[in-house]
C-alpha cells in the first residue's frame, strides 16, 4: 500500500518490510507477513496527508476484483490462506471445482502440489518476478522448481495443457529453462554457478545469527563475533560479513548475520563456543549448519 502523492509506503512498525492488505472481513486489514501485526487501512497518508492510498500487487483478493470487473460470467473461487481458515475448507474449495462448480482457481503457492484435476487446461502465473530475484543463493532453484510444478497442474488428462508466465525478465535463464523444460541444463549452469561463488553443494555454510532489540548492541557483538571468528577458522574457510539480515528487524527485533563458508573435505568444524562467551545477555545467538536459506 503507497501513496500516490508522495510515495510513501506503509511499513509495519515491528518489521522492516510492507504491509499487505487483506479484505476478508467487514473492513480492510494491513497485516504483516512476519510478525502478523494487524492495523486498520487509514483514510489518508500518515506522511502528507493524501487521501490517494493505492493498493499495488497482483493478490489473489486483487485478481479476483479484476477478473469480476473484465469477466463478469466467469465462475471464479479464491483458494488462499483467508479462504481456508476453516476445518476441511481445502478439500471442499477443491471439490467444487474438480466438479465444475467453477470455471476458475485463484489462489497462491499452495496450488503448486497435490492438485490433479483433469480438466484443468490452462495455467497462468502473475509476476514471477518475485520469485527470480530473491537475495538468496537457492533463488534461482526454488523458482525452477515452483514454476515447474504449478504448470505441471495443467494438461494431466485427455485434453493437452497450456501455461502463461507473466514476468518482465522472459529472457531470464530460469524463465527460459522452464519453457524449454530442460532441466538438465539448467542443473548444469546453476551448479557451475554455484561452484565458482562457492555455495552448495561445492561447499558448506554456517550461518550465524544475532538479534536483539538494541540495534548498535546486536551491531558491535557482530563485529567482535566476526573478528574472533576469523582467528578461530581454517585457512581454507572464508566469513562473509557481519551484515545486517536481508529483512533486518522482525517483531521489534534486530537482525545481524555472518555466513561463513567451508570447503566440503573438512570433516569437523571449529568450536564456536568462544564467540558465544561475546553475546551479551540481551543479545540472542544462534548458529545454522547447512541453512537452507539465507533471508
Amino acid at each position: 500500500v503507497s501513496c500516490r502523492s508522495c510515495g510513501e509506503v506503509l511499513l509495519c512498525p515491528h518489521c522492516d518490510v510492507s504491509l499487505y492488505y487483506h479484505h476478508s472481513g467487514e473492513f480492510p486489514l494491513l497485516i504483516c507477513h512476519y510478525c502478523n501485526h494487524r492495523q486498520g487501512h487509514p483514510p489518508q497518508c500518515p506522511a502528507c496527508g493524501s487521501p490517494f492510498l493505492k493498493n499495488f500487487g497482483s493478490g489473489t483478493q486483487r485478481v479476483m476484483e479484476q477478473l469480476a470487473q473484465q469477466f463478469p460470467e466467469l465462475r471464479a473461487i479464491r483458494f488462499d490462506s483467508d479462504t481456508t481458515r476453516r476445518k476441511d475448507s481445502h478439500r471442499s474449495l477443491l471439490d467444487q471445482f474438480a466438479q465444475g462448480e467453477a470455471d476458475l482457481l485463484v489462489g497462491t503457492q499452495m496450488l503448486t502440489k497435490g492438485l490433479d484435476i483433469a480438466q484443468v487446461t490452462l495455467v497462468g502465473i502473475l509476476a514471477a518476478d518475485g520469485l527470480l530475484h530473491r537475495a538468496d543463493y537457492r533463488a534461482s532453484e526454488q523458482a525452477f522448481q515452483l514454476l515447474t510444478q504449478v504448470a505441471g497442474r495443467a494438461g494431466r488428462g485427455a485434453e493437452p495443457g497450456r501455461v502463461i508466465l507473466q514476468t518482465y525478465s522472459p529472457d531470464h535463464p530460469v524463465v527460459k529453462a522452464v519453457q524449454a523444460y530442460d532441466y538438465p541444463r539448467f542443473a548444469a549452469t546453476t551448479l557451475a554457478e554455484r561452484q565458482s561463488h562457492g555455495y552448495p553443494p561445492n561447499r558448506r555454510l554456517v550461518l550465524l545469527r544475532l538479534t536483539g532489540s538494541n540495534l548498535a548492541v546486536v551491531q558491535r557483538t557482530a563485529e567482535l563475533m566476526a573478528i574472533k571468528g576469523r582467528s578461530l577458522l581454517p585457512p581454507s574457510a572464508l566469513l562473509l560479513g557481519p551484515a545486517p539480515a536481508p529483512v533486518m528487524r522482525v517483531n521489534r527485533r534486530f537482525r545481524w548475520q555472518i555466513l561463513i563458508k567451508f570447503p566440503n573435505n573438512l570433516t569437523l568444524l571449529p568450536d564456536f563456543s568462544p564467540l558465544l562467551a561475546l553475546c551479551p545477555s540481551t543479545v540472542s545467538f544462534s548458529l545454522n549448519i547447512d541453512p537452507l536459506r539465507l533471508e
